[in-house]
């Protein structure tokens, strides 16, 4: 598995602890919104947990537009990289 996939797996199951959706069930074309239905704080805590596994910084104006898991999983891998650059 490369790091990639191991960081996604664990985002996911931040994400499945959070919002209480089944980790199953979590892939790229999951609107955040609109399927994951998570209300504002969630989200919060969601960002907070991978920030701080990955301790890495998420703009609040990066997040606002995203749409999907895999827009979001993607500006992930982005700060993981510009971190460990």
């Amino acid at each position: 598995m490369s790091a990639r996939e191991t960081n996604e797996q664990r985002i996911k199951a931040i994400i499945s602890r959070v919002a209480g959706f089944p980790l199953e069930e979590i892939n790229e074309e999951i609107r955040i919104r609109d399927d994951l239905l998570v209300d504002s704080l969630k989200q919060m805590e969601i960002v907070a947990r991978i920030e701080h596994t990955f301790d890495i910084p998420l703009e609040e104006s990066k997040l606002v537009c995203l749409e999907t898991l895999g827009e979001f999983f993607d500006l992930i891998h982005a700060e993981i990289e510009a971190a460990s650059a």
